[in-house]
């Protein structure tokens, strides 16, 4: 039996609807209140053993509705579920800070990263056991795993036919179908008919196209995944995409042998491929690009060490699961920041401005040649909602940031 989760309510929604509840009540106890009060009227009697007059009822109403009106600060119920929505908010932000710690930290990104990451989410989900598998139709991999398997799932394997999700138990239990992985950030709550297994399981797709599933189960009483189920999704895709292209540059064939960043020629798939994915989580995502105005004036040693140091400082500045390339001309750079705000973004570019110039501060010909890095950026959703339209702004920011007194400039403050 399954049943789709959507992850926490946003606190928005609870508000709206405990107000909408709020004055459900109050309409109708006003019109219980109206309609005794007219009943008395018409029969000219009591409409209760105790003798109530007009002056008397109408007292009553205005108290009764004085405490349904001013019922929030009375009693402070929404006030507390407001509050303790944000405590959640904060909590699931900083589920999110844990799991990018460990991908900072991480000596190397490869797939042993995948072991770590899972023992983090484990821990932060509340389960026993988190695991990680790639599906393509009857074949299933492990990625990783953390914690100990319950019995059920311990040697069954997951396939996928015609959509449908299905898990294969070990020996001659036979198998049992889960339901349709969604393209809206939606996990499936799971609760075997065939055995005692409880699981919830979070769709995600991986950088080769196939299905892959995130598995939170506990052998006793699981619950749900305390996390912010979008943002998780997302934050695995994206690092098992950045595992996928560590692997790939291993041979050097997709990075640019100076910088170290990835080549242009590989920016336009990945680019397309997160602006798919922040349309499919509802996630904001932002593109840099970065021009060093005054490059083409340097001699051939002098561009690569500028380059270089606009490289290292593009990497000491951004997180390990944002993506780096070099542009389409020399002295040119983008950069992709997932889950990131226009203002978040702004503050990323001045701080890789401010890293840029410290790395050239022991190069005599920076002051001689005027050498300017100009950022600009654009924000998914804000600023376009499709991939050509996103690039198009943030170069027309850079280009504004050329000639800006800072060097940086976002499409968003453009165009206000």
């Amino acid at each position: 039996m399954a049943q789709a989760l959507t992850g926490a309510p946003e606190w928005k929604e609870r508000l709206k609807d405990t107000r909408k509840t709020n004055l459900n009540a109050y309409l109708f106890a006003n019109l219980v209140i109206v309609g005794v009060l007219l009943i008395g009227i018409w029969n000219r009697k009591p409409v209760w053993d105790v003798n109530l007059r007009l002056p008397n009822l109408l007292l009553i109403l205005v108290l009764i509705n004085t405490i349904l009106l001013f019922r929030e600060t009375l009693f402070g119920t929404p006030a507390k579920s407001l509050k303790s929505a944000r405590k959640r908010r904060k909590s699931s932000g900083h589920s999110l800070k844990e799991l990018r710690a460990v991908v900072k930290n991480a000596d190397k990104i490869d797939e042993k990263l995948l072991d770590k990451v899972l023992e983090k989410l484990q821990k932060l989900a509340g389960s026993e056991t988190a695991a990680l598998y790639s599906i393509e139709g009857n074949q299933c991999r492990q990625l990783a795993q953390a914690g100990e398997m319950p019995p059920a799932l311990s040697g069954s394997r997951f396939i996928l036919k015609n959509n449908i999700l299905s898990i294969r138990y070990s020996g001659n239990l036979g198998e049992e179908s889960i339901g349709e992985p969604t393209d809206k950030a939606a996990a499936i709550g799971f609760k075997s008919m065939i055995t005692r297994l409880e699981t919830t399981i979070l769709p995600l797709q991986s950088p080769t196209g196939q299905t892959a599933i995130c598995v939170f189960s506990s052998r006793e009483n699981h619950k749900a995944p305390n996390l912010p189920l979008a943002s998780t999704a997302l934050f695995l895709e994206t690092l098992l995409s950045l595992i996928e292209k560590a692997g790939s540059s291993g041979d050097g064939r997709y990075k640019d042998k100076s910088t170290g960043l990835l080549l242009h020629d590989c920016f336009a798939d990945s680019f397309e491929t997160e602006i798919e994915r922040s349309e499919r989580y509802k996630q904001e995502m932002s593109l840099l690009s970065i021009k060093i105005d005054g490059y083409n004036s340097l001699e051939d040693g002098e561009k690569q060490l500028v380059g270089k140091n606009a490289a290292i400082a593009l990497k000491n500045s951004l997180r390990r699961l944002d993506l780096m390339f070099c542009g389409e001309n020399d002295g040119e750079f983008a950069a992709i920041l997932t889950e990131t705000s226009i203002q978040v973004a702004d503050t990323v570019a001045r701080r890789v401005q401010k890293s840029f110039a410290k790395q050239n501060e022991k190069l005599d010909f920076i002051s001689k040649h005027n050498l300017k890095m100009a950022i600009g950026s654009a924000t998914y959703p804000t600023d376009a909602t499709h991939g050509a339209g996103l690039l198009e702004k943030s170069l027309e920011a850079a280009a504004a940031a050329v000639s800006s007194e800072t060097g940086i400039a976002s499409y968003s403050e453009q165009s206000a």
